[in-house]
């Protein structure tokens, strides 16, 4: 199976991690059952720890590659969703929890892989294009993970690489979908981080400096209220656009509410709904 980070291995060595794991090690393998362990079989090891750099990109690989088995699993015959799918949701909580203590957006948006069949049903009919959606979903977390690996900078959403409407359009999946499992006070409020998240990548894309007027101060880069109302007032002005532009500040400020507040399904629908609204609207202005 490809793993996401092939400089993986080679690090490890490289810092006295021993010699590089062969094809079927631990690291390599996908662990179908990590909670139990079928009669005569060697239980499992522990999954690699994500409080370290190198845990956390093994984790990433080890997750990124269950995604690939299960998704080409009639071919191969892989692992299959039901043995497989308690694996992906424990590996997401803590993958996805280390990931944002260092700034980092998780890279999956399926909440779990029955989720991600969902996707994949719909939009990837080959299994080469399953793989190579799950290895663009990675690659951004993974460059940022090797890049701290090497010491050549600290990983910071600053320095991620810069969002594409390609990418915005997966995320829009991802909170589409978490919307439609969401279950808990959490659960909605991460739709509602989601949503801000989307619109902020979205006011990176169309931000300009040629926005501002002579002399005025430039919003900071995560400031999307300010950058798309910057943005309508160049490409949407006059009164026949007064709604919009006030629509589209209303929705920022419904999707922090969601973020933060104690709220329930119907403004966190209100909120995913918006945002695709916005994310939609802007691409028809964009330039």
């Amino acid at each position: 199976m490809t793993s996401i980070s092939p400089h993986y291995r080679g690090h490890q060595q490289r810092r006295g991690g021993g010699a590089a794991a062969p094809p079927g090690s631990r690291i390599d393998r996908v662990n179908s059952d990590p909670f139990g362990c079928p009669p005569g079989e060697t239980p499992p090891e522990p999954e690699p720890d994500p409080q370290t750099t190198t845990g956390l990109l093994a984790l990433l690989d080890s997750q990124a590659n269950l995604a690939v088995a299960v998704a080409v699993a009639v071919a191969t015959g892989g692992p299959r969703i039901d043995t497989t799918n308690d694996t992906y949701k424990h590996r997401r909580r803590a993958l996805n929890a280390a990931l944002r203590s260092r700034g980092l957006a998780p890279p999956f948006p399926y909440e779990d892989l029955w989720a991600w069949h969902g996707h994949w049903s719909q939009h990837l009919s080959s299994y080469a294009s399953r793989r190579e959606h799950v290895r663009e979903l990675a690659a951004p977390t993974s460059a940022a993970l090797e890049a701290a690996l090497d010491d050549a900078q600290v990983a910071d959403p600053g320095a991620a690489p810069t969002p594409t409407w390609a990418a915005l359009d997966t995320r829009l999946t991802g909170v589409v979908t978490e919307l439609a499992t969401a279950s808990t006070q959490d659960d909605l409020q991460d739709v509602g981080r989601r949503c801000r998240e989307v619109l902020i990548d979205a006011a990176k894309l169309l931000a300009d400096p040629g926005f501002l007027d002579a002399g005025a101060d430039t919003p900071k880069s995560g400031d999307a209220k300010a950058w798309l109302e910057l943005f309508l007032l160049a490409h949407a002005a006059g009164r026949s656009h007064r709604e919009l532009r006030a629509f589209v500040p209303t929705a920022w400020d419904l999707a922090q509410k969601v973020t933060h507040d104690d709220v329930d399904r119907v403004d966190t629908y209100a909120a995913a709904q918006a945002t695709v609204l916005i994310v939609r609207v802007l691409q028809q202005l964009a330039p």
